[in-house]
Parts: structure tokens; sequence; C-alpha cells
């Protein structure tokens, strides 16, 4: 019986592995859907429920950024600006009446898909920072230096560390235990962490992104316990990206 559970419990690791890089977008929105009133929910739903009479599928861009100036605001007008095309999206859905079934659904995929790039520190770029414009590689520690867990892996990408990395060691999670979890951390900051419009929280993002931009360098090594620390900035990136989502709803599917 052992070896059985053993082997039925391999093979959900098995196929979780090859899902876990889904668990960031997943665990915003599912926090999202819980925040958001029953009027915003009834319509993000009809409006999602349009994929299955709409051809299209989104294109992730690992090179798209949200730039911002030296004093860390967004005030680009570039149509490739993860705020700019935010902001477009948000426009056609609070327009809705005057939009097509199809573009209505292209609009509500790309506000959820962009507002968690918005909150990825690797998709911030600062001017005067050359290293916040492009990906780049690094290599890695696992474990406490001299515990008998401890080796060097990599290489690693900068934007593969704040997108999907971090969820490594939570491989076997649902996205709705992950949601669960970082909303029961951070909850108590909900209302707080809502306010605000896209370039407000570009400049939040920008905030905690300078100082990460100013140790990390190509080539590094990061440290076991340093990578700790990026982690839990980490899974608050995720929840503001829920409880933001979940503001940008409520304000307007209306």
């Amino acid at each position: 019986m052992k070896r059985i559970f053993l082997a039925i419990a391999f093979v959900a690791l098995f196929f979780s592995a090859k899902a876990w890089t889904g668990l960031v977008d997943n665990a915003s929105y599912i926090i999202a859907r819980k925040y958001m009133n029953k009027q915003a929910l009834a319509e993000f739903n009809r409006i999602s429920a349009l994929k299955n009479s709409v051809d299209y599928k989104w294109v992730a861009d690992s090179a798209a950024r949200a730039m911002l100036d030296a004093e860390l605001h967004s005030t680009t007008t570039d149509e490739k600006d993860i705020v700019v095309r935010l902001e477009r999206a948000v426009e056609v859905l609070r327009n809705r009446a005057n939009h097509t079934p199809g573009e209505q659904y292209k609009a509500l995929v790309a506000v959820q898909k962009l507002i968690v790039n918005l909150h990825t520190v690797s998709c911030i770029a600062i001017d005067g920072i050359e290293q916040s414009k492009a990906d780049f590689s690094f290599t890695w520690t696992a474990g406490k230096e001299g515990s008998k867990k401890h080796e060097k892996r990599g290489p690693l990408t900068w934007h593969k560390l704040w997108s999907s990395n971090f969820c490594f060691w939570h491989q076997g999670w649902s996205s709705e235990y992950y949601a669960y979890d970082i909303d029961l951390r951070f909850g108590k900051q909900r209302e707080a962490l809502m306010q605000g419009a896209p370039r407000d929280w570009a400049h939040d993002m920008g905030v905690l992104a300078k100082p990460m931009y100013e140790w990390a360098q190509p080539g590094m090594v990061l440290k076991h316990e340093p990578r700790l620390n990026l982690e839990d900035l980490h899974l608050n990136n995720v929840a503001k990206a829920g409880y933001r989502l979940a503001y940008l709803m409520n304000t307007i599917l209306k």
C-alpha cells in the first residue's frame, strides 16, 4: 500500500511540475474573484464565457516592460508599454457597450495578464538602470551554506525567477491553496493595497524594483537566504495583483 501511495504521489508531482508556472497567474485571478462584488463578478463571468465563441489566444511576451522614468513614474504613451496596454484594455471594458464580444473578451484577458505582469519585478524597467531593460542570467544556490543540501544551481534568468521560479517550492499545490495561503498572509493589507490606478501601481513596483536592480547583476550568484527574502516580496506582489485586479473589475464592470 505504501508503494502504491508513493507512486500516486510521484505521478501527481510530475504533472503539477509541468503546470507550476501557471500558479502565479491563477493565484492572482482566484484572489481577485474572491473580492469582486456581485455585479462585477457576474459581468466578469459573462465576458469570460465569450471564450467559447471567440478565436483568440493570449501570446506572452517576456520582453514586455512597464517603463518608468528616473523618479520611478510611468509617463510614457508607448503602445508597447505594459501600463499603456493595460489602460487601453480597461477603457474597452469600461465602454464595452460600444465594443464587440470579441473585443470585450480580448480586453478582459489583457487586463488579467497585464496586471500580473505589472506586479512582476522583472517587467519593471527604470530609466538609467540598464540591467532592468533586458533579461539576464545568473546562478543560485539551494540550501543553507554548510548544510548537506547546499549546492550551486543554474543558470536561471531574472525574468524566470520572478515570473515562475519561486513556485518550484510549491509543486503539488493547487492554485486554490496557493491563493488561499497568500491571501491569508496579506489579506489585512488589502484595503490599502487596492487604492490607486495602474500608473500609481507602477510607481509602487518601481520603488520595490529599484533596490533589486542596484545589486542584481548578470552572472551573479544568488544565495539561499537572500532568495528566501525575495520570495516574500514575490508573494506580496501576487497578492497585490489579485487585490488590484478586483478593484479594477469592481470599478469598471458596473
